[in-house]
Order: C-alpha cells, then structure tokens, then sequence
C-alpha cells in the first residue's frame, strides 16, 4: 500500500507541477462521471457532491479529483480553453497536455520515476 500511495503522490504532484509551470491556479470539469458506491469507499461523498461539469476548480480540489479518479471512484477530464488538459486512460494512463514546452515540470516528473511520453495531442 505504501508504494502505491507515493505512486498516487506522484501523479497527483506531476498535475500540479504542469500547472505550476503554466501559472494555472484552476481548472475546469469538461467531463465528470461517478461511481457512488467508490465515492462512498473513498469517504467522498461530500466533496464530489459539490462538484458538476462545467465547473472551475482550484488546485486543491483538482489534487482530490484527480485522486479519486486514480482510485477509480469518479473519471473525469480537466481543461483550461486551448491552454491545459487533464484527461484520464485505463491503467492508470494519465494525459497531460500544454499549450506551451514545459521543460522543469517535464524534468521534475521525469524524476519521479513516471513514465512520459511526449506526443502531439489532438486537443490543443
């Protein structure tokens, strides 16, 4: 449980690092889907209540979202216009996109010990 807790850690810092670097302080719910009876495992029940598509979150709350998403409790994709995205695969395959050449959140998350690919996304 512990591994998988500092791998969870490191995708939830690499979402933060990219907005860091971006200077993105929120983003927004394109697409949020929930599954009650995770939410209820993960004591979440609350905060996802408060949550809808078309929403702008903070840092904090996108840091929980994308926890739960890991834990497959809800999935969702985050995105800021043409800027920024966040979407979510099988397998724990995380897609993060920027509209600009994010060199140090790239090295930082390399870092970690994840796995990047860079790739052209057909989203930005």
């Amino acid at each position: 449980m512990d591994e998988y807790l500092k791998v969870e850690k490191n995708y939830i810092n690499a979402v933060v690092t990219f907005m860091n670097e971006m200077n993105i302080n929120k983003l927004y719910i394109k697409g949020l889907e929930q599954w009650s009876e995770d939410i209820e495992a993960q004591n979440a029940t609350e905060f996802i209540s408060k949550l809808w598509i078309g929403q702008w979150i903070s840092i904090q709350e996108v840091k929980e979202l994308v926890k739960l998403t890991l834990r497959n409790a809800v999935w969702c994709k985050l995105e800021l216009g043409n800027q920024f995205f966040v979407h979510f695969g099988y397998d724990y395959y995380m897609y993060i996109g920027t509209s600009h050449k994010c060199s140090n959140a790239l090295e930082k998350v390399v870092l970690t010990g994840l796995h990047v690919e860079m790739v052209d996304s057909p989203y930005l």
